[in-house]
């Protein structure tokens, strides 16, 4: 009899492990999904990153008095840095160029993200089509920190797949000033449903880490 004792107790004990098991099991699959990052979040991080990139550049040819072009690639979902560090005025976009601004090479977009608006309306002040809407897609800082040609001014509108409101955007001024934006649609208070560009919303990196390299 005290054998069949401990059994029982042994066997109360093992369904009682797998039923703490199952329960752990499903508050973790309804937790996990609390912690995932959304595809907005995503959204802004990638333009606070080009928001810092830029800043970078602007930085870089104030303190070298020389031109910096950054390109922006829509097939590779990519941007490069470049310096004219011989002062010829021209750029041709060479290797030895972008390895001497000694930033952020060539930075890949993050996984899922694309140079993309989803349909989204113009930004406020900013008109023009498509998701980079500088005349050509890149910008130029001259060694005063400027926009070049003279009052240059666009948006590069980035997105992720899956999420048509998951878009945010990056404005460069005609005096080479740099924000970045998220994108929103129908948000409280907005009754025309029309996109409202929420500025200095976006945590600025006072460094940003070095990109991979072509």
């Amino acid at each position: 009899m005290a054998s069949t004792g401990r059994d029982t107790r042994a066997g109360f004990t093992l369904i009682e492990m797998v039923i703490v098991i199952v329960v752990m099991g499903l508050a973790m699959m309804i937790a996990v999904p609390r912690f995932r990052v959304s595809e907005k979040t995503k959204a802004r991080q990638a333009a606070s990153q080009l928001t810092a990139d830029l800043e970078v550049a602007r930085s870089k040819a104030m303190a070298h008095r020389a031109t910096v072009r950054v390109v922006f690639d829509p097939v590779g979902n990519s941007y490069t840095g470049y310096l004219d560090f011989d002062r010829d005025n021209a750029i041709g976009e060479t290797v030895a160029e972008r390895d001497s601004l000694h930033a952020f090479g060539t930075r890949l977009l993050p996984t899922g993200a694309t140079f993309g608006r989803a349909g989204q309306a113009d930004i406020t002040d900013f008109a023009g089509a498509g998701a980079i809407t500088f005349p050509t897609p890149q910008i130029n800082f001259d060694g005063r920190g400027l926009s070049t040609p003279f009052g240059t001014r666009g948006v590069v509108y980035l997105q992720f797949a899956g999420d048509t409101a998951a878009v945010a955007a990056v404005t460069v001024s005609g005096a080479g000033g740099i924000e970045a934006l998220r994108v929103r649609t129908g948000e409280q208070g907005d009754r025309s449903g029309q996109p409202v560009d929420s500025r200095l919303t976006l945590p600025r990196r006072a460094a940003p880490e070095d990109g991979p390299r072509a």
